[in-house]
């Protein structure tokens, strides 16, 4: 289904105009998400585990001074992710919750995001996506990627973060 056909838009109504973009390789997947919820890429280290969390949940890592939770979106869209890491990165969001708890978390990639401009019109076709955390899939020609909730990852993460406490 193209967004125009639905009547749906991807953007915000305020903001119909090209927006600076990641796309973010993942095992199996790709992720998009604006460039300005991404505070740094860095080299991929393995997180300290954390008792009783969900498998997505990977667990934290220390960066600038501070501990911060790491997860797996293709754990979490029910993927098997494979265990070696030698391409791997560590992507660290913003968070999008100026209340939170959870100030950033970080997002295991596959590969270094390549930047693009994305917009209504950019996508070949928007669709649904039925996983939680993840808002649609989009087409761009022969590609597809994911758009997550940043929200509903955030509050996910603060509600584990709040039962292990």
């Amino acid at each position: 289904m193209n967004s125009s056909e639905s009547g749906q838009s991807i953007l915000p109504d305020s903001a119909q105009e090209k927006v600076r973009s990641l796309w973010v390789p993942l095992c199996g997947m790709n992720l998009l998400l604006p460039n300005m919820v991404v505070a740094e890429i860095g080299s991929y280290r393995a997180p300290e585990e954390v008792p009783g969390m969900p498998e997505w949940f990977l667990g934290k890592v220390r960066w600038r001074e501070r501990e911060i939770p790491v997860i797996s979106l293709e754990t979490l869209c029910g993927l098997t992710v494979p265990s070696n890491p030698v391409f791997s990165r560590l992507m660290i969001v913003n968070s999008v919750r100026p209340d939170s708890s959870v100030e950033y978390y970080g997002i295991v990639t596959a590969g270094l995001p390549g930047l693009i401009q994305f917009g209504d019109d950019t996508a070949d076709s928007v669709e649904a996506y039925e996983n939680e955390g993840l808002h649609c899939v989009v087409q761009l020609g022969n590609e597809l990627a994911a758009i997550p909730d940043l929200g509903c990852l955030q509050e996910m993460l603060e509600q584990c973060i709040d039962q292990a406490a």
